[in-house]
């Protein structure tokens, strides 16, 4: 009975440091799977940080480029304005003159071809062309040409132009102002604005004269 008894024993001890054992591996395999799933959790969360990041920088990029484009489309009004003077008051005042090209007042008589942009003249960006209105606080630097909706330079007609309507408020007596309507060729002015961040916007008016 004593010898049974001890062998009894013994196999309890054995199966009791079995489970142990078991309990023992089955909390070193807990472990490692809680600190996978920390890894992978603590991987997405840098990815997730990284992209969030690269997302901010690229919207604080697009806003700066649209408002330097929002400030070039402003500072076109200022060649408007110059090329105004010329035909109220200035070297293309006379209606003769604008029969024929005046390059120095980057003005043509004719279409413009237009084959590396669409619409846009080519001698506008082209690298002979010089910037006409510089603006050295800013930076920004304003080049335009002026061509009427011609086939050739010749006296303007229905036939080789296109004509459109305008409102003629010169002259007048007495101090009183004379208003007339007439048919006239069409002129389009093309402006390239070029800013900082190698920035580059184009505004087109067409007007009649």
């Amino acid at each position: 009975m004593t010898l049974y008894s001890f062998s009894h024993r013994r196999c309890g001890d054995s199966h009791d440091m079995r489970m142990a054992s078991l309990k023992s591996h089955r909390h070193i395999k807990q472990r490692g799977s809680v600190l996978i799933m920390a890894l992978i959790s603590l991987l997405i969360l840098m990815l997730a940080s990284v992209a969030l990041i690269s997302s901010t920088d690229t919207s604080l990029l697009t806003a700066g480029n649209l408002a330097f484009k929002r400030d070039l489309a402003n500072q076109a009004e200022r060649a408007v304005a110059q090329v105004r003077s010329q035909f109220v008051s200035g070297a293309l005042v006379s209606e003769t003159v604008l029969y024929n090209d005046q390059a120095a007042q980057n003005y043509w008589a004719h279409v413009l071809p237009s084959t590396k942009l669409p619409g846009i003249p080519d001698v506008l960006t082209a690298s002979a062309k010089k910037d006409d209105i510089t603006d050295t606080a800013t930076g920004i630097r304003l080049r335009y040409v002026i061509d009427r909706m011609c086939i050739s330079g010749t006296v303007p007609d229905k036939a080789t132009c296109t004509m459109g309507s305008f409102v003629d408020d010169k002259g007048g007596t007495g101090g009183s102002t004379k208003v007339s309507a007439g048919l006239g060729p069409v002129y389009r002015l093309t402006i390239m604005a070029l800013g900082p961040r190698n920035t580059q916007t184009f505004t087109q008016i067409t007007f009649t004269h």
